[in-house]
């Protein structure tokens, strides 16, 4: 008897190991065959490729199970033996492991493949291979993990004892299911965050953000976490939910390019425009300019300092940390060497000047405004029509004083004379700005300028428009009464009497969630005394 046992057992080790020969031979046969087939298409032979061991291990063992089941199936002359059904459960766990290695190989395979691309390693760099990337990363990990959970179910399910578990575990689902979900809150929210980072494409893997005044690349990006590399190569774990429910800075959500400035606390004497020729100088002898701005300009004068602010752009986020130490330590030398006298100081001077007396200064007050009502009246007589100065002079002169309605009269006769003497009266828009280089501005001289004002400038005026009209609509629907600066409805008093406002009164103008009326547009001359009549 232990002759023959031993020699059942050799018998079943040697069609085990011809079943495991013969799986080998299949899968290298398949893979022959496959490769023939799909020679020209370079995705599916790399999915193959990633493939290839997967498919081996479970053939060879597909191969041999079959071969032991088949040498110790009972038949007429002999029974099974008594180990048979262990052998079977064994297994079948082992081939539901490996269908489940077999699953994981393609659905990797198949996320390389999807990420492929040419050799050229600058394709990687692309906005959407790392919007790709994050994603099937994400995906990645969800379809493993619903595979290998499915199979460890399925293991467990073999077993007899498991399944009367089981048959439980469904019947009390519900209860069991709100427990989990209260039990596991955070770790499910990590989850969803993680899954809504992915697809809303809110952040990508490769992508500089700064969270917590910490600046880093985001390395990686899973289900429950975010691992964010610093520049000193610290990693910082962030669950996902912290990236759903915070604000956070992407700096390369649209493009690299960053602008930086450089401060300097210096004094009043300081050079500004030979300030910003250096800066200029500068930046265009440094290979960390990337030619788009640079300017500097006086921000605040306080404290006894001025604050001057050089602007300047780079490619990326490192080159423009290089390029702000750069200009910092550059234009600290110029001042050493070149203006030493608008470094920072502090000054103790004794009082010089002596305060005027209480006359001298109400003259002086009387002077400036006497001078201002002038410019205001010159600048009214240049927009009125020569028709209505006629008027002025003929129907309204007990309305104006001699002197006043003399001079407009000399004024007019003036400008008949010499039309081309006197300017033209210039529109907002065509007002000549005062700076005296496009490097002077940070909003305007440059077309990278211009179009930074445009960004920041707000809604355009159709949106405006649109808004006013959507705003009127529902005050004239009702939904939403207007309310005067004494918490009252406009066009009702305190008392609750109502109140008719006339275009263009006060009450009307004080009001500007009221349908506007249109106005006669007037000009009317400031009223001046007349200086004959001045005590």
């Amino acid at each position: 008897m232990p002759e023959e046992s031993a020699l059942d057992t050799l018998t079943v080790i040697g069609w085990g190991a011809l079943g495991v020969v013969i799986g080998g031979a299949v899968s290298i046969v398949i893979s022959l065959v496959t490769r023939l087939i799909i020679r020209r298409r370079e995705r599916l032979r790399l999915v193959i490729r990633h493939m290839r061991v997967a498919v081996r291990v479970f053939m060879m063992l597909l191969g041999g199970g079959v071969a032991v089941l088949i040498a110790t199936a009972p038949s007429a002359y002999a029974p099974s033996p008594e180990w048979r059904p262990v052998f079977v459960q064994v297994f079948t766990i082992v081939m539901i492991l490996a269908s489940a290695l077999l699953l994981t190989s393609l659905i990797r395979a198949v996320e390389g493949s999807i990420l492929h691309r040419d050799s050229d390693d600058s394709a990687e760099e692309t906005p959407h291979y790392r919007r790709v990337r994050t994603q099937m990363q994400v995906i990645d990990r969800v379809l493993i993990a619903l595979v290998w959970l499915c199979a460890l179910a399925g293991a467990l399910l073999t077993f007899p004892a498991f399944r009367a578990v089981g048959t439980s575990l469904i019947a009390s689902a519900g209860l069991l299911s709100i427990v989990a979900g209260l039990a596991a809150q955070s770790s499910l929210s990590n989850i969803f965050a993680g899954m809504q980072i992915a697809f809303s494409d809110a952040l990508r893997v490769g992508d500089l953000v700064v969270f917590n005044e910490q600046m880093g690349s985001v390395e990686e990006i899973t289900l429950t976490y975010v691992v964010v590399r610093t520049w000193d190569d610290r990693r910082w774990i962030v669950p996902s939910s912290t990236f759903t429910n915070a604000a956070f800075e992407n700096w390369t959500r649209r493009e690299p390019r960053l602008l930086g400035t450089v401060e300097f606390d210096l004094d009043w004497l300081a050079p500004v425009e030979a300030l910003r020729v250096e800066l200029i100088r500068l930046v265009r002898a440094s290979d960390l300019w990337d030619g788009r701005s640079a300017n500097l300009q006086v921000t605040d004068s306080t404290g006894g300092y001025v604050k001057v602010r050089a602007v300047v752009s780079a490619a990326t986020s490192g080159d423009l940390w290089d390029l702000r130490c750069y200009v910092r330590e550059e234009m600290i030398n110029w001042l050493q060497q070149h203006a030493v006298y608008a470094l920072p100081r502090t000054r103790l001077e004794p009082e010089t000047t002596t305060a005027p007396t209480f006359e001298e200064r109400e003259d002086f007050v009387e002077k400036v405004v006497d001078e201002w009502e002038k410019e205001q009246a010159d600048e009214q007589t240049q927009l009125m029509p020569a028709a209505e100065v006629d008027d002025a002079d003929d129907d309204d002169e007990g309305a104006l004083p001699k002197w006043l309605a003399s001079w407009l009269v000399q004024r007019r006769k003036d400008d008949d004379a010499e039309p081309e003497g006197r300017p033209e009266q210039e529109s907002p828009a065509e007002t000549t700005l005062s700076s005296k280089s496009p490097e002077a501005r940070l909003y305007s001289g440059s077309p990278e300028a211009e179009e930074r004002n445009r960004q920041m400038s707000g809604p355009s005026a159709a949106d405006m428009a649109e808004r006013e009209k959507t705003a009127e609509r529902k005050l004239r629907t009702g939904e939403q009464p207007a309310v005067d600066h004494e918490g009252t409805p406009s066009g009702r008093s305190a008392g609750g009497t109502e109140e008719a406002a006339a275009p263009g009164s006060a009450l009307a103008l004080d009001h500007p969630e009221r349908p506007r009326e249109r106005l006669t547009e007037t000009r009317i001359l400031p009223k001046i005394d007349d200086p004959d009549d001045s005590p």
